[in-house]
């Protein structure tokens, strides 16, 4: 019985290895999967902008200029021809152009001259027609992007690595002693362990005495599942979960930066101001992915309760959003402007309301999105109405879960499902009236604090 009770620990110990090289394999596969998704949203972006400068029967020079521009500072190497083949303008004619200054900013974004291999083609096209070809291939990016790709690798190596080493050495050396003082009751433990190591990670033993090793060791059996299973189910939301939070502010951020480019923004103060509270919120974002790790009912951190005046907190998103909606030809507006202060987490009420305001951008194609507020009781609110395509009655409540996508969603069906969580966070509620063909209203319900 010891010689079995030792090859079944040993046993364990192999079949952890194995099942941290798949898991290791899985996380790779979808890094890069994200990763390459990244890309194509990039990319997609690049051919609109490239298409959007051509009108008239001809291409506005200093639009499509501008639009290789980003593309190059987005890492893609890239040749626009028109329709009869005839080379329009490339990256290096672009560059060429610009100030020293300039040249040398980009330069330290990307290397400009290591693009190797051939040119991926991608036909442009507008209402007419096709209007030419899009020739593309990859930078190298330098800097922080690269720098993050490598440590999440890294990262997930190390952490692997720990865990086996941990898991490995707590097993051999309790094979041994287990193999020489114990035999009976360890069969028990024996078939959760092996149940476990195939994936039920729900699996637990029954606690005998807590006094001697037996009982201990069923205790930490226990523990160790339940803070396994806590951070697997963590660890599977992570990645989209991140990647939504970050969509937001990169796309304002991006709006902003267009905006200012095109004139749009007279006080270009204004939005600098917007771009830098977007990279502030980026890098508490990035703070708190370890918290958001950690965390089993929150999102990051606890409550930071601060007394937040509404008509100024929503008007600041307002002018934050508009340009967002301005690529759409959408209206934004407050309904009111009166003067509501309460006690609320700033940071949580922000992604709560940006979060639906940008769900209602993408899912409205033309009108107005409408901001409302007030108070009522010990309760405050904020409404937020569109013109949009509205919800079906049947998926009303189904909006809120999470990976739920409705059907021509291009979503990842995450942002209402987390707008839903932080709410419930914040000891609220969210209503929603929706009429198809007519649009929706999102009404967010919050304690006004003390």
């Amino acid at each position: 019985m010891r010689t079995k009770l030792f090859f079944a620990f040993f046993s364990v110990i192999v079949i952890a290895l194995v099942s941290n090289l798949i898991f290791e394999q899985f996380v790779e596969k979808d890094f890069g999967n994200y990763v390459r998704g990244t890309a194509e949203d990039k990319l997609y972006w690049i051919l609109a902008s490239i298409e959007g400068s051509f009108s008239m029967g001809k291409w506005d020079k200093k639009e499509l200029d501008d639009s290789v521009r980003w593309a190059t500072m987005l890492g893609f190497e890239v040749r626009v021809d028109d329709i009869t083949g005839r080379e329009v303008t490339t990256s290096e004619d672009v560059l060429s152009k610009l100030a020293p200054l300039m040249k040398r900013r980009m330069e330290g974004i990307v290397d400009i001259h290591s693009a190797r291999g051939k040119f991926e083609a991608y036909p442009l096209y507008i209402e007419g027609g096709q209007i030419g070809t899009l020739r593309v291939r990859a930078l190298r990016r330098i800097g922080s992007i690269s720098e993050k790709e490598a440590i999440f690798r890294r990262r997930g190596v190390e952490f692997l690595l720990i865990s086996f080493v941990i898991a490995g050495g707590s097993a051999l050396f309790l094979a041994l002693f287990f193999s020489l003082f114990l035999s009976k009751p360890l069969k028990t433990m024996k078939k959760a362990v092996e149940s476990f190591a195939r994936g039920n990670f729900g699996v637990r033993v029954s606690v005998g005495s807590k006094k001697d090793e037996i009982g201990r060791l069923a205790e930490s059996f226990n523990f160790m599942a339940e803070a396994f299973q806590r951070e697997e189910a963590l660890r599977k939301h992570l990645t989209s979960n991140v990647a939504h939070e970050l969509r937001t502010p990169l796309s304002v951020m991006k709006a902003n930066v267009e905006a200012m480019i095109d004139g749009v923004v007279v006080r270009q103060e204004q939005g600098l101001e917007n771009v830098r509270m977007e990279v502030e919120k980026l890098i508490r974002l990035v703070e708190g992915i370890e918290d958001l790790a950690k965390a089993e009912a929150s999102f990051f951190t606890g409550m930071d309760f601060t007394e937040v005046n509404l008509q100024q907190f929503l008007s600041n998103l307002v002018i934050k959003l508009t340009p967002l909606a301005n690529e759409k030809a959408l209206g934004m507006k407050l309904a009111t402007d009166r003067i509501v202060h309460v006690l609320t987490d700033p940071g949580k009420l922000e992604s709560v309301i940006q979060n639906i305001i940008t769900n209602a951008i993408r899912n409205t194609e033309s009108g107005e999105i409408c901001i409302d507020y007030g108070v009522s009781e010990r309760m405050f609110f904020i409404e937020i109405s569109d013109t949009g395509t509205g919800i079906p009655g049947d998926e009303r409540q189904l909006v809120f879960k999470r990976f739920y996508r409705g059907e021509g969603s291009e979503g990842k069906g995450l942002g209402l499902a987390i707008v839903k969580e932080l709410v419930d966070i914040m000891g609220g509620r969210i209503d929603l009236k929706s009429k198809v063909g007519e649009g929706s209203v999102f009404t967010v319900w919050l304690p006004r604090g003390s």
